[in-house]
């Protein structure tokens, strides 16, 4: 699950988010595309009087632009019902239809062996080519002999050598070459379409197949899509565009692609099995099995079909109808890897790792050189943590299949991984890479055991394996070991068993993501695992990265507090069925950072009224696999819909509380105030008109009717811009009111007038009622620190834990409580600085200095050795540390 882009910090608008990473990817723009006019060159064609009525019958078949009369044949209805995959149209019990074509409705069935009589005796390559295919699914021995006969046929038409081409795409299959095949096949397609017929559709829908099957999706999408220009009642075209919306957590692209295969009929099961695969990947096991019923009734041996219904089965437990959907796939297609590499997939997306390894171990038992699931398992492996099993199968993944990117990057970071050094404490193992980056790796065992006792001690669950922590040096490589590719925006993640991190360093292009506090990320981190071991991997996204920001030492901050405000202000919170995806697909664009922030509050919420025994008796549920409609109600007495309902009417007295809801609103204040200036100026002009200046101009007043004209306060423009005039009128009837105090206090900054004793009794009053607000404690801090730095402390303090990564604020702290004389704190905010910003000598120095004079002469030695280590070969400080070892041996 995705705990985090996951699932590692992401910049977001308040700060930093961290994840917990799906092992899939996501696309910017949704795959399915809006309807579309066919294409002009097939417009233009159809409009030409050349074409005799039976050539523009067949241009009207050929592009899916029929209807009823244009069918004058079997063999037209059939081809047609083909284009629609209506595979169990009554045409094809018509025996005078083509064997080819029935054989085609056969094999869309899942019936191969009915398909494969039904070749028998067929001539021709294209009958030879599916022939074999068909072969291959069932396991039978003459299969690849078929291939290969196919492969050498003369061809005379473009359907002709597709056929080829296909035969030789499914031989490459067979043999486990599908690296090599790959690139001659993609100019084998394009010069069907530029040689011998540019507008033959079925050659890009081969291409889109196979582009899709090497995950270039992009390419993939754009084939798909210049198909359907081609032909818009290709069905195959819309249900694989909609299973990669849904592989790619786009919801609303998988239903638009529903939608579309009922345009073309009303029943169509393949609609039916894009919405159950999408079901599946939100983990609604009760609406896939609905979607499901229908189509497996209608078609008991479909592949597609009984592949989501093991994998149904699997997420609830259900053991008789996971052995009956296996039995029936291996009946009907006991040479067919692809449900079973579905089925790992989709269970691995869960985090079922056992049950995973078990489906690909099986599709890769059934076609031992089928690349696509060594990938999928290597990948799999590789997020629970089995480094040895990962690079064994990612290797024979590389060599079936040397073109697919993600298993080539994964296999090249697993052979450097063996270089990493390793050390180990009660509960991790910690993987870094040799160099400048052991200077953090000596940091962290202590801190990574205080994270176990602090995350532990709250949720009562201490994982059954030591977590693994694998520090990366760069972004690239962090980037792969999540995704398998160099491209993904967090610098940390969980995937359960595993926590990889980058190296916190200043952003230098593309290597670095920038700063961040890995102490705290950690926590977050180390979170998901403790939440997704003790749930079994069964915890919803919101949940899982609720909790971890819960866990998180750091306060929520300013922009988090506004964010939520401002949302439920509008009535815009997320509702639950957008939650989760929230993170992933995200609507607005503040949709994925409201995510995270209501995730946390929706826990704070639940932990103050029911207290941690009902979060983990909610816990507990997702354990045991019920479903998030049910959960609710089983662990805290309520629906999830009266649960969101008491949720946001709590949440106004935490926003009260955070002083974002005061009463009466500004701008509620600001109308008061214009009626009351309104009001006097009427009343002016009735003392004009009553004669007692009868000496002013006529043209002064108002023309026509006695009601007031508008009144407009000197210098504003809108509702929120306010004189300073007025702020200081309305804040004598409303002393308390943080948004009047707030532009008090920034009129008199922007006129440099410097804080006289009200603006600071005005701050003071600001930050007791937004204590979050980082503009307060600043100026406050600003101020006390040249009058009395005592009073300042305070200040600093909540400055430089809610910012948490600011390395200057951590430093600035100390210098001040050193000035105060408390060393020891002063150390402790030194150290601080440098879990944001390790690699920096200056702080080791400064960390070194202060834990002399604070007697801490371990904590000096560690940062002296840190900086030969950053500075290898400066003298002084092997000086330095030959002078510190001399004082501990004293």
């Amino acid at each position: 699950m995705l705990t985090g882009a996951g699932n590692g910090p992401v910049r977001t608008m308040f700060g930093r988010i961290v994840l917990c990473i799906l092992p899939v990817f996501t696309c910017a723009a949704s795959i399915v595309p809006p309807p579309r006019a066919v294409s002009p060159v097939v417009q233009q064609l159809l409009a030409e009087e050349i074409l005799n009525g039976d050539e523009r019958g067949q241009m009207l078949r050929d592009h899916g632009l029929w209807d009823s009369e244009d069918l004058k044949t079997p063999d037209h209805r059939a081809e047609a019902a083909l284009q629609l995959c209506r595979f169990d149209d009554p045409i094809f019990g018509d025996e005078t239809v083509s064997p080819l074509l029935r054989a085609r409705a056969a094999w869309g069935r899942g019936e191969r062996r009915t398909a494969r009589e039904l070749l028998e005796g067929v001539s021709g390559i294209e009958a030879m080519s599916l022939s074999g295919r068909l072969g291959w699914e069932l396991a039978d021995d003459d299969s690849v002999e078929l291939l290969a006969n196919a492969m050498q046929a003369p061809v005379t038409t473009a359907a002709e050598e597709l056929a080829r081409i296909r035969a030789a795409r499914q031989f490459a299959m067979a043999s486990g070459r599908t690296g090599d095949a790959y690139q001659p096949i993609l100019d084998a397609l394009a010069e069907v379409r530029d040689a011998r017929d540019p507008l033959f559709w079925d050659a890009l829908v081969e291409e889109a197949d196979l582009l899709i099957e090497k995950q270039r999706f992009t390419d993939g999408v754009t084939a798909a899509w210049e198909a359907l220009e081609l032909n818009p009642r290709l069905a195959i075209v819309w249900y694989r565009l909609g299973r990669l919306s849904a592989r790619t957590f786009d919801f609303e692209g998988a239903q638009d692609a529903a939608d579309m295969l009922r345009a073309l009929d009303g029943q169509h099961h393949l609609a039916n099995l894009v919405e159950a695969e999408s079901a599946l990947v939100q983990r609604d096991v009760d609406t896939a099995n609905d979607r499901l019923a229908p189509v497996l009734k209608r078609y008991p041996d479909h592949s597609g079909a009984l592949a989501l219904s093991l994998v149904a089965a699997e997420l609830s437990d259900d053991m008789v109808e996971m052995r009956r959907a296996s039995d029936r796939i291996a009946a009907s297609a006991p040479g067919d890897p692809r449900p079973l590499t579905t089925a790992g997939r989709l269970l691995s997306l869960h985090r079922q790792f056992d049950r995973a390894e078990h489906w690909l171990n099986e599709a890769r038992n059934v076609q031992p050189r089928w690349a696509p699931a060594h990938v999928e398992q290597g990948l799999m492996q590789w997020q629970a943590g089995d480094d040895a099993g990962a690079m064994a199968t990612m290797r024979d993944a590389v060599e079936f299949d040397p073109f697919n990117h993600r298993a080539a990057n994964s296999l090249s970071l697993l052979e450097e991984l063996d270089s990493y050094e390793t050390l180990e404490t009660p509960h991790f193992i910690l993987r870094w890479s040799p160099g400048i980056d052991e200077a953090l790796a000596r940091d962290m065992p202590d801190r990574m055991e205080a994270v176990h006792d602090a995350v532990v001690s709250r949720l009562g669950w201490t994982p059954t394996t030591k977590t693994t922590i694998e520090l990366y040096p760069d972004h690239q490589n962090f980037a792969v070991r999540i995704i398998g590719l160099p491209d993904i925006h967090t610098v940390a993640a969980c995937t359960g068993p595993v926590i990889a991190m980058e190296a916190p360093h200043e952003a230098l292009g593309d290597r670095h993501m920038g700063l961040y506090n890995w102490e705290s990320v950690l926590q977050h981190e180390y979170t998901h695992t403790v939440t997704l071991d003790r749930t079994g991997y069964r915890i919803p996204l919101w949940c899982t990265e609720g909790l971890a920001m819960y866990m998180e030492p750091t306060p929520r901050g300013w922009n988090m507090q506004r964010l939520l405000a401002t949302e439920w202000l509008a009535g815009t919170m997320l509702d639950p069925d957008e939650l989760d995806w929230g993170f992933v697909r995200p609507r607005r664009e503040q949709d994925r950072t409201l995510a995270y922030a209501q995730s946390w509050l929706m826990i704070e919420f639940i932990v103050e009224r029911w207290e941690m025994q009902g979060l983990n008796r909610l816990l507990d549920a997702y354990r045991d696999g019920v479903q998030e409609s049910n959960a609710f109600p089983a662990a805290l007495g309520l629906t999830r819909e009266r649960f969101h309902e008491d949720f946001l009417e709590w949440t106004a007295g935490r926003i009260e509380s955070w002083g974002l809801r005061p009463e009466p609103s500004l701008e509620t204040l600001i109308a008061e105030d214009k009626a009351a200036a309104a009001s006097d100026e009427k009343r002016q002009r009735l003392m004009l008109r009553s004669g007692l200046l009868k000496t002013v101009d006529d043209m002064t007043r108002p023309a026509g009717d006695e009601e007031p004209t508008r009144w407009i306060p000197p210098n504003e423009q809108d509702r929120t811009t306010v004189s300073p005039e007025t702020v200081e009128r309305l804040l004598e009837r409303h002393p308390r009111h943080p948004d009047l105090l707030r532009r008090s206090i920034l009129h008199r900054i922007r006129s440099s007038s410097g804080l006289d004793d009200q603006a600071v009794e005005r701050l003071e009053e600001y930050v007791e009622l937004r204590p979050a607000d980082p503009l307060g404690r600043r100026l406050l801090a600003d101020h006390w620190l040249g009058v009395e730095p005592d009073r300042a402390l305070e200040h600093l303090e909540a400055l430089a834990v809610a910012t948490d990564d600011d390395p200057s604020l951590w430093m600035e702290l100390a210098k001040l409580q050193r000035r105060l004389g408390d060393s020891e704190s002063a150390l402790a905010s030194a150290l601080h600085a440098a879990k944001v910003e390790p690699y920096e000598p200056v702080h080791r120095e400064r960390i070194a200095a202060l834990a002399i004079e604070a007697g801490a002469l371990e904590t000096a030695r560690h940062q002296i050795e840190a900086l030969l280590l950053l500075e290898p070969g400066q003298p002084s400080h092997e000086r330095r540390l030959q002078a510190v070892e001399s004082l501990l041996d004293q």
